[in-house]
């Protein structure tokens, strides 16, 4: 192997390593809210990713920063949950489908989404405001293409609709009220059923 090889392969080696050590690094976020630690410091961060506090911040600026990977990890994994339901399904059945991807959806995120009432960065963090927002407006389009023969421009409706099936709403039957995500499927289901066959 020719020295520019061997460099090549040395660079390859330290950016895989390095891609490794940061994906840990967000993972140990994960884990961290997904057990309840409300604001896990660099400390704790760098203990559960088995890395050293200084490793945590060679690969991110701040806290703020392991937050924002973390939510463009979760972009990407949330994705095929926003997918619009064939108007040309029954309501009944489009409606449990729908609820069942939503459901699929905050299960995944609930762990980041419960986190940001008590994480501090979350009303001055760029990153974070705007991946709610970009969530928000995909979740919008969602019922929007998903409903649209029932909703009928009905912009009263499609609010209700975007209330209903938001994380907020879910996380109150399943966390607040201690409901299953079945019995709280159930409780939507109807809901959005009452709500479009009334319109």
């Amino acid at each position: 192997m020719s020295s520019t090889d061997h460099n090549a392969a040395s660079s390859d080696g330290r950016v895989a390593r390095g891609e490794r050590t940061r994906s840990s690094i967000a993972d140990a976020l994960y884990e961290l809210l997904a057990e309840g630690v409300e604001n896990p410091s660099g400390r704790d961060i760098a203990e559960r990713a088995n890395v050293s506090l200084r490793s945590v911040f060679q690969h991110f600026d701040d806290i703020e920063a392991v937050y924002g990977e973390l939510v463009t990890r979760q972009h990407e994994r949330v994705a095929p949950f926003l997918e619009p339901i064939n108007q040309e399904i029954p309501l009944n059945e489009r409606v449990e489908k729908f609820i069942e991807s939503r459901d699929s959806m905050f299960t995944l995120a609930a762990p980041l989404r419960r986190s940001m009432g008590t994480y501090r960065g979350v009303k001055t963090s760029h990153t974070i405001r705007r991946a709610l927002t970009y969530l928000h407006r995909a979740q919008r389009e969602q019922i929007l293409q998903t409903f649209a023969p029932e909703l009928n421009d009905n912009e009263q409706l499609l609010l209700q609709l975007e209330v209903c099936l938001s994380f907020e709403t879910w996380n109150q039957f399943t966390s607040q009220h201690g409901l299953s995500r079945a019995a709280t499927r159930g409780h939507l289901h109807n809901l959005v059923m009452t709500m479009l066959a009334s319109s």
